[in-house]
């Protein structure tokens, strides 16, 4: 990690999974700087504030139906900045799906499990 208090953007509709990432993540390095959204349109309205790494949820749209994919806004991130990493959060299994976000840009595809906040801290040390 070479930025000290790296700020991390962390995209869910479900804020009890997005308030046990931020719990995770800032017990396990104090200088995070975490931003919550429910949605994909909020966390682009907030780009301009330079985030070192976003957790996006692939189903954004559980809460609200009209609500950007997790795709779209993956594609809308790289258009705006190419080079900010994004980590791929979902509870789908699916080659495919996970595939596709990598070949979109994500550095990586996390499925939702029991070691999915370790695997998400590892891989933000390793990107910021």
């Amino acid at each position: 990690m070479t930025n000290i208090n790296p700020t991390i953007f962390i995209v869910d509709d479900e804020p009890l999974l997005s308030e046990m990432l931020t719990d995770y993540l800032k017990g396990r390095h104090e200088g995070f700087n975490i931003r919550s959204f429910s949605t994909g349109e909020a966390c682009l309205q907030s780009l301009d504030e330079q985030p070192d790494a976003i957790v996006l949820d692939y189903h954004l749209n559980s809460k609200e139906k009209d609500a950007a994919n997790g795709i779209d806004i993956l594609k809308e991130i790289k258009k705006r900045n190419n080079t900010l990493p994004v980590i791929i959060l979902s509870s789908q299994e699916n080659y495919g799906t996970a595939a596709k976000t990598i070949m979109y840009g994500a550095v990586h595809y996390v499925i939702k499990s029991q070691d999915a906040f370790k695997e998400i801290f590892e891989l933000i040390k390793a990107n910021v």
